[in-house]
């Protein structure tokens, strides 16, 4: 049996990705993290993570399934500057993304 992972940011860049995502949101997202690949790539993991548990994917859902929604709507979700313009788990995009930064290992 083939373990289903996250998808890297890198991958969602091309149309052809195999997701539905909004055309700018990895270099949106990667920017918003100052170009910083790696951070980015950590929070998104931690976004899909979370939403993984959360009523945008299906309660009979599972693997590749699950995986899909939560990436289509964590994706779809962080894209809307007018409800989410900052990253929800570093905070960059505020004003208190200097206090994360000098707590961040």
């Amino acid at each position: 049996m083939t373990a289903v992972t996250i998808p890297p940011l890198k991958d969602l860049l091309y149309e052809q990705c195999g997701f539905i995502i909004p055309v700018s949101f990895t270099l949106d997202f990667v920017g918003l993290h100052g170009d910083d690949w790696l951070l980015a790539e950590r929070d998104w993991e931690d976004i899909v993570a979370l939403v993984l548990d959360t009523d945008a994917v299906d309660m009979q859902a599972s693997g590749s399934r699950a995986i899909r929604q939560a990436v289509e709507a964590a994706a779809a979700f962080l894209h809307d500057d007018e409800v989410w313009p900052w990253c929800p788990i570093c905070r960059r995009g505020t004003g208190a993304e200097d206090e994360v930064r000098h707590n961040e290992p």
